[in-house]
């Protein structure tokens, strides 16, 4: 009789485990944004929020967790119950690059990765009055008079400096360039339009609200947009500098159940392609781009190799 109590009790976990997978959700899908009440990432899932519900047959709701750069949210949410019903958007550098610098709780298998929403791959430019008019210039210049100049970020360790950093790393020039950190991106362009630095790297879409000139773009092809700017790789920067992206996406706690997971993905792809969505990222020039729960984990598994490499290059 033990083998056929044994095999009953199997069996009973494998239906009670089907079903819960079958009757997901349970309850309303918490998103956490790890950032304050009206920032891009706030507003982003606020957009998708009700879609994503839509397309779970459940509800949705946005919780702000702010603090440390994004990793106090991450972080609280790793610790919690692996049942798809607590998810994070994490950035690439709350995902990648914040726990390869800090002291945090999670690192690269903390997570269950659910889906990718937004991809936008990151410009090296300068004043459009420059005497750098391309990235050939910007090498024999830095070659000629090792030190002059300087190149800006938001901070040490934000996609802003891994940008320069994976340009003159990858040209073999970063050490004949200074870089000069500001708290943000605001303060840094308007020490790049006084003349104090000369370089900054970020997404089209800042670069386009300022009077600047692309140099390189990180991406693994030119972008329409930008057709007579060289991608890093025909620059000569080889990988993993040479392709750099300021993406975000959904994660759940490491553990959650296949089908949950792609019950979850699933209803992500539907929202993503929603008309509402896809007006919220028309009217805020977001780049969707979607990667479903498997090809978004070796993507993510990629990017923390790729990142740890910048990040060595970076000193940090």
């Amino acid at each position: 009789m033990k083998p056929i109590i044994k095999s009953a009790v199997v069996a009973l976990g494998l239906t009670i485990g089907s079903a819960s997978a079958q009757d997901f959700p349970q309850r309303p899908v918490n998103l956490v944004a790890p950032f304050n009440a009206g920032g891009g990432t706030d507003l982003l899932l606020r957009a998708f929020a009700p879609h994503f519900a839509e397309a779970l047959g459940g509800d949705a709701y946005v919780s702000n967790m702010a603090g440390g750069s994004g990793t106090v949210g991450a972080a609280a949410l790793s610790g919690q119950k692996a049942d798809g019903h607590q998810l994070g958007y994490w950035s690439v550098t709350v995902s990648t690059i914040q726990p390869q610098i800090k002291d945090v709780p999670y690192g690269l298998d903390s997570w269950t990765p659910i889906c990718s929403v937004a991809a936008s791959p990151t410009v090296l430019f300068t004043q459009a009055d420059s005497p750098y008019k391309s990235i050939e210039d910007v090498v024999a210049a830095a070659k000629a008079q090792p030190g002059k100049l300087l190149y800006g970020s938001s901070g040490p360790g934000a996609i802003t400096h891994l940008t320069a950093v994976a340009a003159f790393a990858g040209l073999g020039i970063i050490d004949d360039m200074r870089h000069l950190p500001f708290q943000g991106s605001g303060p840094a362009l308007q020490a790049m339009a006084s003349g104090t630095i000369q370089f900054f790297g970020d997404t089209e879409l800042l670069m386009t609200r300022g009077d600047f000139h692309p140099l390189l773009v990180f991406s693994d092809e030119r972008l329409e947009s930008l057709p007579d700017v060289p991608t890093a790789t025909e620059a000569g920067i080889a990988a993993p500098l040479n392709e750099l992206y300021l993406w975000g996406g959904l994660f759940a706690p490491a553990g959650v159940d296949a089908e949950v997971t792609q019950a979850l993905s699933n209803a992500c792809e539907t929202a993503i392609n929603s008309d509402g969505f896809k007006a919220f990222a028309a009217d805020t020039s977001t780049v969707l781009n979607f990667r479903n729960a498997a090809d978004f984990d070796s993507f993510y598994r990629s990017q923390y190799e790729s990142n740890a490499k910048l990040i060595d290059a970076a000193g940090l």
